[in-house]
């Protein structure tokens, strides 16, 4: 077609490992009055009792909570908007 494609990125295990545990944890995110409340360690510990965690767990919370800072963001951001 002459369309010069991107390369994809090259799959990370240890990213894909973080996303995993970030996703499973957030299925389990509580919620008060319709606000959406932080994850704990005990939601990640949870998850990483089930699921191998490929990361000690000091750096595995660190980047959990940060992804879950950037959600948090976003999902207040459009709570606010409706």
């Amino acid at each position: 077609m002459g369309i010069d494609l991107p390369t994809p990125a090259a799959a990370d295990v240890y990213v894909d490992n973080v996303f995993m545990v970030f996703a499973l944890a957030n299925r389990a995110r509580r919620y008060t009055q319709g606000i959406a409340l932080p994850l704990s360690v005990r939601d990640v510990c949870d998850v990483c009792e089930h699921y191998q965690s490929l990361l000690p767990r000091a750096w595995l919370f660190e980047l959990i909570f940060m992804l879950d800072d950037l959600w948090l963001d976003e999902y207040n951001k459009s709570s606010k908007k409706t």
